[in-house]
Protein backbone atom coordinates (compact mmCIF):
# COMPACT_ATOMS: atom_id res chain seq x y z
CA UNK A 1 0.00 0.00 0.00
CA UNK A 2 1.42 3.36 -1.06
CA UNK A 3 0.68 6.59 0.29
CA UNK A 4 0.17 9.08 -1.96
CA UNK A 5 2.01 12.79 -1.10
CA UNK A 6 0.39 15.65 -1.16
CA UNK A 7 0.81 17.80 -4.17
CA UNK A 8 1.70 21.56 -2.62
CA UNK A 9 0.35 23.05 -5.53
CA UNK A 10 -3.12 21.70 -4.62
CA UNK A 11 -3.18 23.29 -1.17
CA UNK A 12 -1.82 26.73 -2.94
CA UNK A 13 -5.00 26.63 -5.14
CA UNK A 14 -6.96 25.54 -2.63
CA UNK A 15 -5.99 29.07 -0.28
CA UNK A 16 -6.94 30.95 -3.42
CA UNK A 17 -9.66 29.44 -4.41
CA UNK A 18 -10.69 30.23 -0.33
CA UNK A 19 -9.00 34.15 -0.15
CA UNK A 20 -11.04 34.80 -4.01
CA UNK A 21 -14.25 33.73 -1.99
CA UNK A 22 -13.98 36.08 0.51
CA UNK A 23 -12.75 38.89 -1.15
CA UNK A 24 -16.31 38.00 -3.39
CA UNK A 25 -18.21 38.29 -0.10
CA UNK A 26 -16.46 41.10 1.09
CA UNK A 27 -16.56 43.00 -2.28
CA UNK A 28 -20.63 42.54 -2.46
CA UNK A 29 -21.36 43.83 1.41
CA UNK A 30 -19.05 46.71 1.17
CA UNK A 31 -19.66 47.58 -2.68
CA UNK A 32 -23.14 46.11 -3.04
CA UNK A 33 -23.59 46.32 -6.77
CA UNK A 34 -20.44 48.04 -7.75
CA UNK A 35 -18.88 45.04 -6.45
CA UNK A 36 -17.65 43.76 -9.82
CA UNK A 37 -16.50 47.87 -10.45
CA UNK A 38 -14.43 47.67 -8.05
CA UNK A 39 -12.62 44.23 -8.01
CA UNK A 40 -11.97 46.02 -11.86
CA UNK A 41 -10.29 49.20 -10.50
CA UNK A 42 -8.55 46.95 -7.82
CA UNK A 43 -7.42 44.91 -10.92
CA UNK A 44 -6.62 48.03 -12.65
CA UNK A 45 -4.70 49.85 -10.06
CA UNK A 46 -2.68 46.41 -9.61
CA UNK A 47 -1.54 46.08 -12.65
CA UNK A 48 -0.33 49.81 -13.45
CA UNK A 49 1.75 49.34 -10.04
CA UNK A 50 3.09 46.17 -11.54
CA UNK A 51 1.81 44.06 -8.66
CA UNK A 52 1.65 40.76 -11.10
CA UNK A 53 -0.04 38.58 -8.15
CA UNK A 54 -2.17 41.13 -6.53
CA UNK A 55 -3.27 41.80 -10.50
CA UNK A 56 -3.68 38.32 -11.19
CA UNK A 57 -5.71 38.11 -8.01
CA UNK A 58 -8.44 40.88 -8.56
CA UNK A 59 -8.48 39.44 -11.69
CA UNK A 60 -10.21 36.42 -10.13
CA UNK A 61 -12.20 38.57 -8.42
CA UNK A 62 -13.49 40.29 -10.90
CA UNK A 63 -14.60 37.54 -12.82
CA UNK A 64 -16.23 35.94 -9.86
CA UNK A 65 -18.72 38.41 -8.70
CA UNK A 66 -21.69 38.25 -10.49
CA UNK A 67 -22.99 41.89 -12.16
CA UNK A 68 -26.24 42.96 -10.02
CA UNK A 69 -26.27 40.32 -7.71
CA UNK A 70 -25.62 41.83 -4.11
CA UNK A 71 -28.39 42.32 -2.04
CA UNK A 72 -30.73 45.17 -3.35
CA UNK A 73 -29.22 45.45 -6.84
CA UNK A 74 -31.35 45.28 -9.87
CA UNK A 75 -30.72 43.58 -12.49
CA UNK A 76 -30.85 46.75 -15.79
CA UNK A 77 -32.43 44.82 -18.31
CA UNK A 78 -34.77 42.43 -16.43
CA UNK A 79 -36.32 39.68 -18.30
Amino acid sequence: MSKKTPDPSDKAVVEEERAVAAAVDLAMKVYRCDAKTAAAHRALEAWMEKREGEFTFWLYVFHTVKPHSGPGCVHPNPA
